[in-house]
């Protein structure tokens, strides 16, 4: 019998069950496999001829982040990005973080105004949103920087104007 004849014959239910067991036990392993892309613009390898590879150092930090950019000009706009995120990082913070807390707090103690303190959190995000848009890294990578910040100041701006409405209905609502 040939080497085709045997590819082509019927497999033992033996074979296949040792097969199925097989590749059963490595069904949780999950590999990401993405295509280097501009961070600035999102753009992938084959659109573009050759990515710039460029390394960025934080301040007081021995790790140094490598991005790859499609332009010279893209490159000096994510390291600008960078240099403001790493400076104004702290109001992002406070934003989303501590001031909703406080809010939280005041919202507990003066129960009298519990409605507008609470849709305050809503403001409070929205700010922190619009002052620095961060979302996240797996979204940066997919849709690159300049989306991702177009897209966070406008969840900011919706989340403002969210907590503005919600303020003004039921605080006419309550004082009338």
């Amino acid at each position: 019998m040939s080497s085709e004849e045997e590819n082509n014959q019927p497999i033992a239910e033996e074979e296949t069950s040792e097969r199925e067991t097989e590749y059963d036990a490595n069904t949780g392993v999950i590999i990401e496999v993405l295509e280097p892309r501009c961070y600035w613009c999102g753009k992938a390898q084959p659109e573009i001829k050759e990515l710039l590879e460029s390394n960025y150092q934080k301040k007081n930090q021995e790790e140094i982040e490598i991005f790859l950019s499609c332009t010279h000009e893209h490159e000096s706009k994510t390291r600008k990005f960078l240099n403001f995120n790493e400076r104004f990082y702290f109001i992002y913070i406070a934003f989303m973080f501590v001031f909703p807390i406080i809010l939280l707090t005041l919202a507990l103690i003066i129960s009298q105004h519990i409605f507008s303190i609470g849709f305050s959190l809503f403001i409070s995000m929205g700010i922190g949103l619009l002052i620095m848009p961060l979302l996240g890294n797996q979204l940066v990578k997919n849709i690159g920087l300049k989306r991702s910040l177009l897209l966070g100041r406008i969840i900011g701006v919706i989340l403002v104007i969210i907590g503005v409405i919600l303020i003004l209905t039921f605080g006419l609502a309550y004082f009338s």
